[in-house]
């Protein structure tokens, strides 16, 4: 194992929560997993039924810089990294060798690869065509890069970029389709979260929500057609509304630990200038790692160095309002626009799309024309994260990233549906809601922890899966 740190919807909601998490037999005085000692290359650990074969620290320029998504092709690992990507010789586990490490900033990178291809997303307005690290200052340019970058990894020591898919919301991440019925191209789903980019910086992009203008770059994804032959032809060939009709899902609100902690960290920020914005009639505070980017950018774009200034930080104000409605939608009453990833099985034609506030069910039976099929919510759900099948095509699970990848949500007082893993089986076009799946041990307040990544292991007969829980470790169920 190797981890890296259209039909109308189906409204489903399930049972209410309430179950708090007792474990069995466990207590944090008696169970190892409970407040493990914290540490850059030395955390503390506890272990059970696994065998940890090495541990690598990054080399810079990756160092403290967040990884984002692993590919593999023969005896190398891809790790897509905001900073760019490195490739790792895994020929021997035990030792992974870094056999190159390619500096191309744009989170998140997500990655995948196919034969001699490595695809990798770039939503960061910093992000540049020539992969440079100085930032992309102007508002409106020709050297940003948001969407897709191809490259021609034939020569594994010196990645070709050889094409880029430029998309007006950018890729957040991305999910490559090889069609058993087209040997001559492959397909890739584009999921962008960012803001709508100028029209004047890539013609044809509208913020103006669909009802007004039918070609807004909301609630749509991108479907990219990539000539395995010529990559360089890659272009986007549909843009699917696969979230249309959809209403806005139910929520389960905050817990009462939370509530407190939220309006104790929002008088802090006001005493201390912190930056707070109004979601669904709460006030937030923004942490620095969203901030601090947007900033940066600011500085960039009126030729600056250095600090932002107060200005700075009055115009980043001025903007937030209008960015939060268009993160999370201008239309109260609308559903997701867009997924944060989808999972594709090409052998039974069907995808599973983690979308915000739904979990989709989509026929790609037609690669370049997705169609949904179902959709499913649940009032236990805050963010649907990921999507995952199972060996045979007949269960799907979604996790739910609670908090958004930043807060404990694995604590004694947490809800066992909330931030949990959701397993439904499926018959045809029918997805039926079974059970959920949380870590069994519960965390301390001082611990991030929530669903995230998780892959199945490919054991025959059997649906066993590892999930990644951030600092929470992983566990396999």
């Amino acid at each position: 194992m190797l981890a890296s740190c259209a039909s109308s919807p189906s409204r489903q909601t399930s049972a209410s929560a309430g179950s708090t998490r007792a474990r069995s037999g466990a207590t944090a005085d008696s169970d190892p997993r409970v407040g493990l000692r914290a540490g850059t290359v030395d955390a503390e650990q506890a272990v059970w039924n696994l065998q940890l074969l090495s541990s690598t620290p990054a080399p810079e320029p990756f160092v403290g810089v967040t990884n984002s998504d692993l590919a593999f092709l023969g005896d190398y690992a891809i790790q897509g990294n905001y900073n760019g990507f490195q490739v790792w010789d895994i020929s021997n586990p035990a030792t992974p060798r870094l056999r190159k490490g390619y500096f191309c900033p744009a989170s998140q990178s997500d990655v995948s690869v196919y034969r001699n291809l490595l695809f990798a997303s770039g939503e960061d307005l910093g992000a540049r065509i020539d992969c440079g690290g100085q930032g992309v200052p102007d508002t409106v340019s020709s050297d940003r890069l948001r969407g897709l970058r191809i490259f021609d990894i034939s020569d594994i020591d010196n990645p070709i970029n050889v094409g880029n898919v430029q998309t007006c919301r950018g890729s957040h991440t991305h999910t490559l389709l090889v069609d058993p019925n087209d040997d001559e191209n492959v397909y890739v789903y584009i999921s962008g979260s960012g803001n709508v980019r100028s029209s004047s910086e890539l013609p044809g992009c509208s913020s103006v929500l669909p009802a007004e203008d039918p070609n807004s770059s909301l609630f749509r994804i991108e479907v990219v057609k990539v000539p395995l032959a010529h990559p360089e032809q890659a272009t986007i060939v549909s843009s699917p509304r696969i979230f249309d009709d959809l209403e806005a899902p139910p929520t389960h609100g905050e817990t009462e630990l939370d509530i407190a902690e939220r309006e104790a960290a929002v008088a802090a920020a006001r005493e201390t200038g912190g930056f707070i914005v109004t979601i669904e009639g709460q006030e937030q505070v923004l942490p620095p790692e969203f901030i601090d980017p947007m900033l940066k950018s600011i500085v960039e774009e009126r030729g600056g160095t250095g600090a932002p200034t107060a200005a700075d930080s009055a115009a980043l104000r001025g903007e937030l309002p209008a960015m939060i409605a268009r993160m999370i939608g201008d239309d109260g009453q609308a559903g997701p626009s867009q997924c944060h990833d989808i999972t594709v099985y090409p052998a039974i034609g069907r995808a599973g799309g983690a979308c915000g506030g739904y979990g989709l069910l989509l026929d790609i039976s037609e690669p370049a024309n997705p169609k949904r099929v179902a959709a499913v919510a649940d009032s236990n759900f805050s963010y649907w994260h990921s999507a995952t099948f199972n060996n045979d095509g007949t269960k799907l699970l979604f996790s739910d990233e609670w908090g958004g990848g930043g807060q404990p949500k694995c604590r004694a007082t947490d809800p066992e549906e909330w931030g949990a893993n959701a397993i439904f089986t499926l018959a045809g076009n029918e997805l039926t809601f079974e059970s959920y799946y949380k870590l069994p041990a519960v965390q301390t307040p001082q611990e991030n922890c929530v669903a995230h990544n998780g892959s199945l292991i490919p054991i025959p007969g059997r649906d066993v899966m590892v999930q990644a829980w951030y600092q929470g470790g992983i566990s396999i169920f």
